[in-house]
């Protein structure tokens, strides 16, 4: 549920350039970004994201 949950925060982040700006500003904070994904409703782990970018790089 919780990778589900970062995919759909970052298909939706693809057309919200105030979404983008806002993950940008995070820069390498996970955290960070996962507070940003919480902000719109998306439940996801530091750990998840950084599988996740690991897989996506």
């Amino acid at each position: 549920m919780s990778k589900k949950q970062l995919v759909h925060f970052f298909e939706k982040a693809v057309n919200d350039k105030g979404l983008q700006s806002q993950i940008d500003a995070c820069g390498p904070n996970n955290s960070c970004i996962v507070a940003v994904g919480r902000k719109y409703g998306h439940k996801f782990s530091p750990a998840t994201l950084s599988h996740w970018q690991r897989d996506h790089r």
